[in-house]
């Protein structure tokens, strides 16, 4: 079942990605071949006709893609030199490029929305509801009630904020908390987390609780949903990327196909809600990701396009396919580290 659900999970976001990349080159007139959804060997095809374009489904269902030609090939004269991607104007270039990347803020958008026609609009304020007795937050005079306004001098907007500044960066001795108190008066605590050894890695201890998530319910919510845990999440793989990039976050924590695998088993036990979470927050991953001006990632190949554009000449095939061959060698290897430490971690735990 943990298969299943994380099969049809990654085949919804991989091809309404290429859904939006397909969309927008046959309207600017570039010619597909094929759209396709899974690999692997064709069990079913379609093609309309007086199309060009074959609309196929494959035996492995793990994602899509869209054939399209980009290369102007003078042999192939099926193809005029007007059809390919590469012929087109910059701002349609753009446009298919940055389409998949849209697609999936839309899924994400949707999902959001759905969950919050379902369920309400979950809010977890970062409101202190408990403190443990003896805890480093009790010894520190962190009470019940109060509103968690920085940690460390960072601005805290969500309860998730506070588990990503407190537990999900790099471990710190201490840690400045800043609240709001009930009566309003603003208040510094110095807190000492304690620490525990979980799976070889340090775990900070504060001794303190939310108020929980209180779900507000409607079609107004439910839209308002849509864009806020967009912005939400969004917001927060941006400041997770950001702390990768500082060494704030460590590179262990990142996930492969493997630690997924594993999120989905847990979640799985949670609820629909949560399933249409983890969907909506990989569908924002895939799209900031492939955001990043890396070559294979469609940020790197806007990059290019904007590279060209200012200079005013193209790069040579061999040197784009030097790029593009780097780029793709670093991915694998960073799938191959990831997925090394998803296999330890499962066999740790």
């Amino acid at each position: 079942m943990t298969i299943i659900i994380l099969i049809i999970m990654l085949s919804l976001i991989i091809c309404i990605h290429e859904f939006g990349h397909f969309i927008t080159a046959k309207k600017s007139g570039v010619y597909v071949d094929e759209f396709s959804m899974g690999m692997g060997p064709i069990l079913f095809k379609y093609k309309p006709k007086n199309s060009e374009t074959r609309y196929c489904i494959r035996a492995f269902p793990i994602g899509g893609f869209v054939s399209m030609a980009e290369k102007y090939d003078p042999e192939n004269k099926k193809i005029g030199k007007n059809r390919t991607l590469e012929n087109k104007s910059f701002i349609k270039q753009f446009i298919v490029f940055i389409a998949g990347i849209f697609m999936n803020c839309v899924l994400a958008i949707v999902l959001f929305f759905i969950s919050g026609l379902i369920y309400g609009m979950p809010v977890e304020e970062p409101i202190v509801d408990a403190v443990v007795e003896g805890k480093p937050a009790a010894l520190a005079g962190i009470e019940a009630g109060d509103r968690i306004l920085k940690v460390n001098g960072t601005n805290i907007k969500t309860w998730d904020d506070f588990l990503l500044e407190a537990s999900g960066k790099k471990g710190k001795d201490s840690y400045i908390i800043t609240v709001s108190k009930a009566n309003g008066d603003v208040k510094e605590y110095d807190v000492v987390p304690e620490i525990e050894i979980i799976q070889k890695q340090e775990v900070r201890r504060f001794g303190i609780q939310s108020v929980g998530v209180e779900y507000r319910k409607g079609f107004v919510n439910a839209l308002k949903y849509g864009f806020v845990g967009f912005y939400d999440t969004s917001r927060t793989i941006l400041k997770i990327l950001g702390s990768l990039f500082t060494g704030e976050v460590s590179l262990k924590s990142l996930s492969g196909p493997v630690g997924i695998y594993s999120v989905v088993d847990t979640v799985k036990t949670q609820g629909l809600e949560m399933i249409i979470y983890l969907t909506a927050y990989l569908s924002i991953n895939v799209a900031i990701m492939n955001l990043l001006p890396v070559p294979v990632f469609d940020g790197g190949r806007i990059l290019l396009l904007i590279i060209e554009k200012i200079s005013g000449h193209k790069q040579s095939e061999k040197n784009e396919l030097i790029i593009n061959y780097i780029g793709f060698g670093l991915l694998v290897l960073l799938m191959i580290y990831v997925t090394f430490n998803d296999v330890i971690k499962l066999v740790v735990k």
